[in-house]
């Protein structure tokens, strides 16, 4: 079961634990409604949302359709009026989630075989906006992870809830992603924040909460595995992220390798 904690008023956290990593998720509450950021990987994490809702009508938000941000949607107390994704996020829940339930249920883990699938109901390509009461949401994609990343902005609080487009100690790259494209992206966030009144605060799905400091972090690793650096060589990781960063490498390399500039 996850952990809900208050991060500032109409602001929570909601933190869960897998076998390999840390999962978070966060609740938005304006003062007509509600939004839940990713529903995490079970239904029994989102055991302790409706106390912090309150009641209020709420949509939820996936920042993108990877198992562990979207399989706790029937664990919430009541259905939400919409679920809001991006464009391409509806044909992963058709193609690829099944097969991963398959595959997390083959591994041991026989209880993801009767979790329900719950595809969103409403798309966005490109920017969309929430209007909370009083406080407001910006999703904009951010393709980088996967095709399907989205992160969500609250203006009036400076605060990005970054998905999996920031994560420390690094971020986790698949086939394709675009790395200078997410590069330029982050960077962009980064200055639009650093010149807004309110302090800045990043919220990303995995790892440490911070400021643009993580942006920039994110933007300096992929920059140096795109040049054919290895900024992690020497440093003690985690077994997941040995593996993710190892994978991040030779992603990288190819795309350095079919750039047209070389």
């Amino acid at each position: 079961m996850a952990e809900v904690t208050l991060r500032r008023p109409g602001l929570y956290l909601v933190e869960a634990d897998l076998d390999d990593f840390s999962v978070r998720g966060t609740v938005v509450a304006g003062r007509s409604r509600a939004v839940v950021w990713d529903t995490l990987a079970r239904p029994v994490d989102m055991h302790g949302v409706e106390e912090v809702i309150s009641g209020l009508p709420f949509d939820v938000v996936y920042s993108h359709g990877d198992w562990d941000h979207v399989l706790g949607t029937s664990g919430l107390a009541r259905p939400p009026g919409h679920i809001i994704a991006h464009d391409s996020c509806p044909r992963r829940f058709a193609d690829e989630l099944p097969t991963t339930l398959e595959g997390l249920a083959e591994k041991g883990q026989e209880e993801y075989r009767t979790f329900p699938l719950s595809p969103p109901t409403r798309t966005f390509e490109a920017e969309l906006e929430l209007d909370l009461g009083g406080v407001s949401l910006e999703l904009r994609r951010l393709q980088g992870h996967t095709p399907d990343t989205i992160v969500g902005f609250i203006p009036q609080w400076n605060v990005l809830l970054a998905g999996d487009a920031v994560e420390t100690p690094l971020p986790f790259l698949n086939p394709g992603s675009p790395i200078q494209s997410w590069i330029e992206m982050l960077k962009a966030w980064a200055e639009r924040m650093d010149s807004a009144p309110e302090p800045a605060t990043v919220i990303p799905s995995h790892g440490v909460v911070g400021g643009t400091g993580l942006l920039r972090s994110t933007v300096c690793y992929l920059e140096d595995i795109l040049a054919g650096q290895d900024p992690r060589e020497g440093r003690e990781l985690p077994p997941f992220y040995q593996e993710t960063h190892g994978m991040n490498l030779k992603i990288a390399a190819a795309q350095s390798l079919n750039s047209p500039s070389r």
